[in-house]
């Protein structure tokens, strides 16, 4: 009862958990499981060696540990195939989530065993190739089963692959290609200004640490794709002062030592540069923004190639999510990229169907990692296909224990079951005479050479957080496979291997993950402001554009809120830029039935500006513009730094005069409005000039009568006693006054 107990606790457990769910059902495959199991996981696989089998007597070591409820007893299965090898990548996938046949022997390495105190079972046994029933080359699957010993009730379960190579066996060599990211999203909302303190904290021990890490593990054939706004964000970290949220912080020098480290890390190998920024290159496209996506492919080849202090080209774009519709293609088509790395099915293989000749139909051939695009440019573009599979298996979490074991074993299982798919099927293709010959180039004695297919790898996400450890590992694991070759994707070319695909596959579901209308609708309001700026002032063009690119990221995809914050930070900076230069609006004056009335334009920028000026009257009835459309626009005004310019506008006084308005508003050279309108106050008094003269000269001297009447009246108040005299005091004061005599009244 104690035993059933504690079985049923540990069953419950796991049914509960998302590890237990995973270990029973196999719902995903093997290294996915692994990586999403808990800490408490009931199996945990560390060890498979050799990883590929060469020898069929040599010894193949597997270990582990069991985890459950203290007391409990288990046993420790090996479930294998003898003489059975799988015939195709998907028999694998259906192998890997139970859909597929299970293998029915089995080999019990570990008989019903307690676990211990800690509620573990650690194992660890041998076998050989032999016993495990690998006659022929081929990719075996491998189980590792952990039962209950007493009832035989499965409590977790492992799914993996063996690879068996003969030693001898000649097996076509398939050329791999991996590129890797090194993006991230943008930190700096203006060129000061950055929205948060999280760039410091990723270079010194988080995702961009890890990417540094990788960069510098990885040999001279992984190609990099750098984004340029990243590369500018580290540098002016490290330059100087910036701006946090409103506080000011010193320049950071781990953004140094992180970016000069990067420069050594990619010193030979091949670097690509992304858009900058890295946008959302479909969604610009989708909303109108064109010249967005074209300057940034232009921006950020220049950009990388300053800070890397050497020549990176931006001619292969890699878009959000791998996948792209024609438009956007013959955008970048237009910008001049050359080739696209996208995923695998967004450039689907067609095969005829009977019934219906333009379905898709699976293939058992893995097809070939380059295809040819053609677009509205002269020019065709490479189609470089990443495997969804490898892509997957290579961008994977594998954080969990054992789960960076079962990842490789996977992707060692997939390149070789790729070889022996080209080995044992590949379809012939008529020559020239019509007769059949393989792709590739014959051999010496005129056979035919085994064909050398190509794949491409990528993580399937730019914001990747890669685990150095397992993806020097892999690299590692695929160079000493004897059926890979690693290669550089700048090396890849579309090949002959006869697949026939479809159109780009760009779904209703790929457009609503695109940026929003209205976050784009924002962005391109702003890029008006912009570049009104730039047509005032020179020096801030270069630095609003880019600020305005940053908000075109892919990584602002899901995020809204934040986008929105940065696109709030832009609206306020260019807000404030224009408004260093206004219009003076105080009250002002014109007298006659025609004259000019003074406009003063502000600059208070750092720098000269040129500026239009356009006048248009808001009270006709009273005042009206003297130009022949009613319209005053100037040409183009110089208005110096920090200081004011004035210009007059002919007007016309109508209906005796009175109080009008005038409407000033400040244009480009372009004529594109700066800033708001602004409302002028005219008085028209209606007089002439000379009567305006008069009227001011009577006013003088009317004011002059009355300033000496107020005075006279003061000095009387003052000195009320006759015989005064300036200077003296009254009579009484004085040493000879004789007091007057008083009249008296009858």
């Amino acid at each position: 009862m104690i035993r059933k107990a504690a079985l049923l606790t540990l069953l419950t457990a796991l049914l509960a958990s998302p590890a237990g769910m995973a270990g029973t059902a196999a719902a995903v495959p093997a290294g996915r499981a692994a990586a999403a199991a808990a800490p408490a996981d009931p199996l945990v696989v560390n060890e498979i060696t050799p990883e590929v089998v060469r020898d069929a007597a040599a010894p193949v070591t597997i270990s582990g540990t069991a985890v459950g409820a203290q007391g409990t007893s288990v046993r420790v299965v090996v479930r294998y195939a003898p003489n059975r090898p799988l015939t195709s990548r998907g028999e694998m996938a259906a192998y890997l989530s139970e859909q597929g046949y299970v293998p029915s022997n089995w080999s019990t390495r570990v008989q019903a065993t307690p676990l211990d105190q800690a509620g573990k079972l650690p194992f660890r046994f041998t076998v050989t190739p032999q016993e495990l029933g690998m006659s022929r080359p081929g990719v075996y699957p491998l189980a590792i089963e952990v039962t209950d010993a007493a009832t035989g009730q499965r409590i977790a379960i492992e799914r993996t692959f063996l690879t068996y190579a003969p030693k001898g066996e000649q097996i076509p060599k398939v050329k791999l290609a991996l590129a890797l990211p090194l993006v991230d999203r943008p930190h700096r909302a203006d060129d000061a200004t950055f929205m948060d303190d999280d760039l410091s904290a990723s270079l010194a021990s988080g995702r961009l640490a890890a990417l540094l890490q990788t960069a510098q593990d990885t040999g001279d054939k992984v190609t990099w794709f750098v984004d340029p706004a990243l590369l500018d964000d580290v540098r002016v970290l490290s330059s100087g002062a910036r701006i946090v949220r409103g506080v000011r912080k010193e320049a950071d020098p781990a953004a140094g030592q992180w970016l000069n480290g990067l420069r050594g890390a990619l010193t030979g190998k091949p670097v690509v540069a992304t858009p900058y920024a890295d946008p959302d290159m479909t969604a610009l496209v989708h909303h109108g923004l064109d010249k967005q996506a074209a300057a940034s492919v232009q921006r950020g080849a220049a950009l990388a190639s300053e800070v890397l202090g050497r020549e990176i080209h931006g001619t292969t774009a890699w878009p959000a999510g791998g996948r792209i519709d024609r438009d956007t293609l013959d955008e970048l088509a237009i910008s001049g990229v050359t080739s696209v790395l996208l995923s695998a099915d967004a450039l689907p293989v067609r095969a005829a169907a009977q019934d219906d000749p333009a379905a898709i139909t699976p293939t058992p051939l893995t097809p070939d990692g380059a295809a040819t695009l053609y677009s509205v440019a002269d020019k065709p573009l490479t189609a470089l296909l990443a495997d969804p599979t490898l892509s997957e298996v290579l961008g994977g979490n594998v954080s969990a224990p054992g789960a960076a074991l079962l990842a490789r074993q996977r992707f060692l299982a997939e390149t070789a079951m790729i070889a022996f798919e080209w080995q044992n099927g590949q379809p012939a293709q008529p020559g020239r005479s019509g007769q059949p010959n393989r792709t590739g180039q014959d051999g010496p004695d005129g056979s035919a050479k085994t064909p050398s297919p190509t794949v491409v790898a990528v993580p399937g996400s730019h914001l990747w957080t890669p685990d150095p450890a397992f993806v020097s590992g892999l690299l590692q694991a695929a160079s000493s496979a004897p059926w890979l070759s690693m290669t550089s994707l700048d090396s890849v070319k579309p090949g002959r291997d006869g697949a026939t695909r479809g159109d780009l596959a760009y779904t209703e579901r790929d457009r609503q993950a695109e940026l929003g209308r209205s976050h784009l609708a924002t962005v391109r309001k702003l890029e008006r402001k912009a570049e009104a700026v730039a047509t005032v002032t020179a020096e801030h063009t270069d630095v609003f554009h880019a600020a305005i690119l940053r908000l075109t990221s892919a990584s602002w995809r899901g995020d809204a809120k934040r986008a929105a914050s940065f696109a709030q930070r832009v609206k306020e900076t260019i807000d404030q830029r224009i408004t260093g230069v206004s219009v003076l609006d105080s009250p002002r004056s014109v007298a006659g039935s025609n004259g000019q009335v003074p406009v003063s334009v502000a600059n208070n920028l750092d720098q000269d500006i040129e500026i239009r000026i356009r006048v248009t009257s808001g009270s006709k009835s009273r005042l009206a513009i003297d130009a022949d459309d009613g319209t005053y626009v100037t040409q183009p005004t110089r208005v110096l730094a920090g200081r004011s310019q004035l210009v007059n506008v002919p007007v016309i006084v109508r209906g005796g005069g009175g109080e009008a308005s005038i409407s000033v508003q400040l244009l480009t050279d372009g004529d594109v409005e700066y800033g708001n309108a602004v409302r002028v106050v005219v008085r028209a008094t209606g007089y002439t000039g000379i009567a305006v003269v008069i009227v001011g000269a009577a006013l003088v001297i009317m004011l002059a009568a009355v300033v000496m009447r107020v005075l006279r009246r003061r000095s009387r108040r003052a000195f009320p006693f006759d015989g005064t005299t300036a200077g003296e005091g009254p009579p009484e004061d004085r040493p000879d006054a004789v007091p007057a005599e008083r009249t008296q009244s009858p």
